[in-house]
């Protein structure tokens, strides 16, 4: 079974990338074709965009070649640093008669010492090293028969000339340029739509987390996100919170609510803002996980923005009015339905403190009477505004 791997940071993908993809098809026939999008590349910085949305670009773009694709989620969705000999091994786990011909750049092949476990990488893949007319050949032979020490079968392709890279791409659209002749034009259009790595950072934000709602929740927390997002900046505004910051907590606040349970909490564990996180109840985690997704695939570093997230379902003493607005807007969406509702959603319109101490007092009861595990931050923050309330903090 001949299994042609291609992997890269398609960030986005574009039309070099479909070029290579189109000659090594040429160059043999493959009984499959996998795609694998890294996911935290062990030898680079992180990808600009997250992964779901480097998957549906890949997807959407190498679609049109017809043939069968698979775009893997292997590296994307692992909690750990990618490297190709881990990859290789899943891959042979899956397909042990597997023969993978590995697809790489030439300045990959000339850099091979440095790859992690490279020569053990190379005992179990056949690479194909794709090479340009003004590369230098006279490097490129000399690395690849190094490599052929392992791999014997090697094979050095040319590639047709496309001279773009993701890089200059990125900095084109963030400049406002046109990128139409290097990006298929359903790929460019989910670009634009989303504001995908334009450099304005609420527009660029607030697109991209849209664009991840419906690719990380299923239909019903979807709805109820987008809710969550209007109420949050009514609410924000009516208090003098900013409204797009509210906007972008409110669409990231559940984002890893339906994500593997393993992932959410790996990534939970990885929260440094709220302390003893060991110690939290495993349904207030996925505020947790989805700040520390925010943080690593957003690149979000406003602490603000992380807490807010965090403290979506707990709460905690001495929130900021960017919090209570959050939390608040979480309860009251618009889909959601229960007796005490319209009198919180009153409260919530008159003053922010009353209601979360209203909001913290409904939702306790309602664990105890579920018999659920309540956070202690949840006590924590009830005392806190009560005091607050009714004593004036004191």
């Amino acid at each position: 079974m001949d299994i042609l791997l291609f992997g890269g940071s398609f960030d986005p993908v574009h039309n070099g990338h479909y070029s290579i993809l189109e000659t090594a098809l040429e160059y043999k026939k493959f009984d499959k074709i996998i795609i694998m999008p890294v996911g935290t590349p062990g030898h680079k910085d992180g990808c600009k965009v997250p992964f779901a949305i480097r998957k549906l670009m890949a997807e959407t773009a190498f679609s049109k070649l017809g043939v069968d694709i698979e775009v893997s989620s292997f590296e994307g969705e692992s909690t750990e640093k990618s490297y190709s000999y881990i990859t290789v091994d899943h891959l042979k786990s899956l397909y042990p008669d597997g023969n993978i011909h590995f697809v790489i750049g030439a300045d990959s092949a000339i850099n091979m010492h440095r790859w992690v476990r490279w020569e053990y990488l190379a005992q179990n893949v056949t690479f194909l090293v794709f090479a340009r007319d003004f590369d230098d050949w006279d490097e490129i032979n000399q690395a690849v028969e190094n490599i052929r020490k392992y791999s014997p079968d090697t094979t050095v392709l040319k590639s047709r000339v496309v001279p773009v890279s993701s890089t200059q791409l990125r900095e084109t659209i963030a400049a406002g340029g046109d990128v139409s002749q290097w990006i298929d034009s359903d790929v460019e259009k989910i670009i634009k739509d989303n504001n995908l790595y334009v450099a304005d950072y609420y527009a660029r934000n607030l697109g991209t987390a849209r664009l991840l709602v419906p690719l990380m929740l299923r239909e019903k927390r979807a709805r109820h996100t987008f809710n969550v997002e209007k109420l949050a900046a009514r609410l924000a505004e009516k208090y003098g919170v900013d409204v797009n910051k509210a906007r972008l907590c409110a669409l990231l606040h559940d984002i890893m609510k339906q994500a593997d349970e393993g992932i959410m909490l790996h990534r939970a564990i990885q929260s440094d803002i709220i302390d003893r996180i060991k110690d939290k109840p495993v349904p207030v985690l996925h505020g947790f996980a989805a700040a520390d997704y925010a943080a690593k695939e957003m690149h979000i570093d406003d602490s603000d923005t992380l807490m807010a997230i965090k403290s979506h379902t707990c709460g905690r003493a001495g929130m900021s009015d960017l919090e209570k607005v959050i939390y608040l807007a979480d309860m009251l969406s618009e889909e959601r339905s229960y007796p005490e509702k319209e009198n919180l959603l009153q409260l919530a319109w008159t003053d922010l403190d009353i209601a979360m101490e209203q909001a913290l007092t409904d939702s306790i009861n309602w664990l105890k009477e579920k018999n659920g595990v309540i956070d202690a931050d949840s006590y924590a923050a009830l005392e806190y505004f009560t005091a607050l309330n009714h004593h004036g903090g004191n």
